[in-house]
């Protein structure tokens, strides 16, 4: 049996993550890529380096409802709350060698108090 952590496994760790305030220590590839409304980012860095500042204005809290997951594959269904509410989230989570290398987010950004084009 593999040591590593199964797709929910990580596709949770992704959401604890960001919860404990530490996504830097989310097992994200280097080359990982995250699909969301507001287009895709390309690479752990930059990834991190734009969604760090936008969580921080938007995100109070990450509630899991439900994971569903395969041998490289989950779906995380959760709640994101912001300041303006509830925001249903489903992410589609693709994971290799113990590690995250896609993410594609499912939400609607209308509720979003602060979208990514405020950041640039």
């Amino acid at each position: 049996m593999s040591q590593q952590k199964s797709a929910v496994q990580l596709a949770r760790a992704w959401i604890d993550g960001w919860n404990a305030g530490k996504p830097d220590e989310i097992p994200l590839a280097e080359n990982f890529v995250h699909t969301s409304p507001f287009g895709v980012i390309e690479g752990r860095d930059e990834y991190l380096e734009r969604i760090k500042p936008l969580a921080a204005k938007n995100v109070s809290d990450l509630r899991i409802l439900k994971t569903l997951g395969a041998e490289n594959d989950a779906a995380i269904w959760f709640e994101m709350w912001t300041p303006n509410g509830m925001v249903p989230v489903c992410d589609w989570v693709e994971v290799s060698n113990g590690e995250i290398v896609a993410i594609t987010s499912f939400y609607d950004p209308s509720s979003l108090p602060h979208r990514e084009e405020d950041t640039e």
